[in-house]
C-alpha cells in the first residue's frame, strides 16, 4: 500500500481526479479539502449544540433567581413594614430593594455564566479534543440581563406592598 499527496489549486482538482481515475482505476483519490469541510461542518454543529446548552443553562439560572426573588415576597412585606415603621421613605425602600435585586441577579448571572463556560470548556476539551474559546459578548450580556430579570421579578412581587400603610399590611397577615 502506497500513499501520496499533491497540492493542487482548487480549480484544477476535478481535472486531476479525472486524469488519475482514467490512468489508474485502482487508485483511490481523496480530496482532503472536502474532508476538512465536512469535519468543519460537524464541529460547527457540535459547537452550536454546546452554545445552546450553555444558553439554556444561563436562562435556567436566571429563571431560578427570578423565582427565588418572587418567592421571598412575605419576607419583603415584613421588611417594608419594619422600615416604614422606623421612618424610611418609599423612595429609600425602593432604592434598597433595587440594589438587592440587582446584586442578586448580577451574582446569579455571573455564576451561571462561569458555570456554563466551564461546562462548555470541559465538554469541548475533554470529550471532543477541541480548543475552547469563550464567547465574551454572551457572558458580558448575561450579567445585566440576569440582574434586570431578577429586578423585574422582585418588583413584580414587591411593588404593591411599597405603597401601602404598615397597619394595612399587618392586618392582612
Amino acid at each position: 500500500m502506497y500513499y501520496g499527496s499533491a497540492r493542487v489549486r482548487p480549480a484544477d482538482v476535478a481535472a486531476l481526479q479525472r486524469t488519475v481515475y482514467q490512468r489508474f482505476p485502482t487508485v483511490t483519490v481523496v480530496n482532503v479539502a472536502d474532508v476538512m469541510q465536512i469535519v468543519e461542518e460537524v464541529v460547527e454543529r457540535i459547537a452550536m449544540v454546546i452554545r445552546f446548552i450553555s444558553a439554556f443553562t444561563i436562562l435556567a439560572g436566571a429563571v431560578m433567581v427570578a423565582s427565588s426573588v418572587a418567592g421571598t415576597r412575605f419576607r419583603r412585606i415584613r421588611e417594608v413594614v419594619t422600615l416604614k415603621t422606623l421612618g424610611a421613605t418609599r423612595r429609600r425602600i425602593a432604592w434598597i430593594f433595587s440594589v438587592e435585586f440587582l446584586a442578586m441577579g448580577s451574582v446569579a448571572g455571573l455564576m451561571g455564566s462561569l458555570l456554563a463556560a466551564a461546562f462548555s470548556g470541559l465538554v469541548l476539551k475533554r470529550l471532543l479534543n477541541i480548543d475552547f474559546r469563550p464567547d465574551l459578548a454572551a457572558h458580558l450580556l448575561t450579567v445585566p440581563v440576569s440582574a434586570l430579570l431578577a429586578a423585574a421579578a422582585g418588583w413584580a412581587a414587591s411593588f404593591r406592598t411599597l405603597g401601602r400603610k404598615p397597619m394595612e399590611i399587618l392586618r392582612e397577615e
